[in-house]
């Protein structure tokens, strides 16, 4: 029915294919950006309580994206974050976050 009516108002119907999909773990997000595209910069932090002077990240991604799509991705995210918070409260930004041998989420 979805789908009949997707038609019927000239909109596609966007099929997601998961299978060469992989999930990676990651504390630390980088933008950079230029006139024609925006790169997400994905990795991990070794050590939340810092040694020295350096903070080191292991990058394990980069995502390039157009300008448009990063516009898009920026909506879907404060509206995720909205719906997260009228669940589960306020999202302290500040906070440390968990490392990935601590991280105890459950998935509903």
């Amino acid at each position: 029915m979805a789908n009949e009516a997707n038609q019927a108002a000239g909109r596609k119907t966007v099929v997601f294919r998961d299978g060469n999909m992989r999930t990676s773990y990651c504390n630390v997000v980088n933008v950079a950006a230029t006139s024609e595209e925006f790169a997400l910069l994905i990795g991990t932090g070794r050590s939340w309580h810092g040694k020295g002077d350096e903070f080191e990240v292991d990058l394990n991604d980069r995502v390039i994206m157009t300008p448009q799509t990063a516009k898009r991705l920026a909506a879907m995210l404060v509206n995720a974050i909205a719906q997260h918070e009228q669940r589960y409260g306020t999202i302290d930004a500040s906070a440390q976050p968990p490392s990935p041998e601590t991280n105890t989420a459950v998935q509903n």
